[in-house]
């Protein structure tokens, strides 16, 4: 079953396409299909932001769409950077950019204070217009400097509760079974393919 992910991050489609490989499923990025679409996200919760990446695409090709957004909340920082984790930083930073300017932000909270959650709404619209919303939350804290060298964006700062290792120390395997992605995704497989 070809599914269309709403995103151009190649490392997001390649994070969903092993947390997926069980499912009978190709996901197909906007780049794979070669659309050059921008998609502003006026939303003001990840909810929001997903449907409006998902909708702009499904009334553009059809099919089965989803899109997520996602984000890091860090409570010291009352929930930044929250919507705006992908422009932390600036427009243009780097993964290791936003990651710098979060621990710089973060430079004078203590150890015990640097609880921090990621979330995500995957928004699912099917090919006969059903919408829906899978959530997956990975509660966590932020390490005081970047350790590993696997995964993308805040993975080399984020400790999951009950670990010792930031993601980025993770297999790709540990990694996806704990993430806020693979948790939202699976639900919707789970759904999609209940006798898988």
């Amino acid at each position: 079953m070809d599914i269309i992910v709403a995103t151009h991050n190649r490392d997001k489609l390649n994070e969903m396409s092993t947390i997926a490989k069980r499912y009978p499923v190709i996901f197909w990025g906007l780049g794979d299909l070669g659309l050059d679409t921008s998609i502003e996200e006026t939303g003001t919760t990840f909810d929001e932001n997903a449907l409006i990446k998902a909708r702009a695409i499904y009334e553009r090709i059809g099919g089965i769409v989803i899109a997520d957004d996602s984000g890091l909340c860090v409570d010291a920082l009352s929930g930044a950077p929250g919507l705006y984790s992908a422009r932390y930083g600036g427009v243009e930073a780097s993964d290791s950019d936003k990651v710098r300017h979060l621990l710089d932000q973060m430079k004078t909270i203590a150890p015990q204070d640097r609880q921090a959650a990621f979330f995500c709404s995957l928004a699912v619209i099917l090919s006969d217009g059903t919408e829906r919303i899978y959530h997956g939350v990975t509660k966590g804290t932020i390490a005081e400097s970047p350790i590993g060298i696997t995964g993308f964006g805040y993975d080399p700062v984020f400790i999951p509760e009950g670990e010792t290792r930031t993601m980025a120390e993770m297999t790709a395997q540990d990694k996806n079974t704990i993430s806020h992605r693979g948790r939202a995704l699976r639900l919707f497989l789970r759904e999609l393919f209940p006798s898988v």
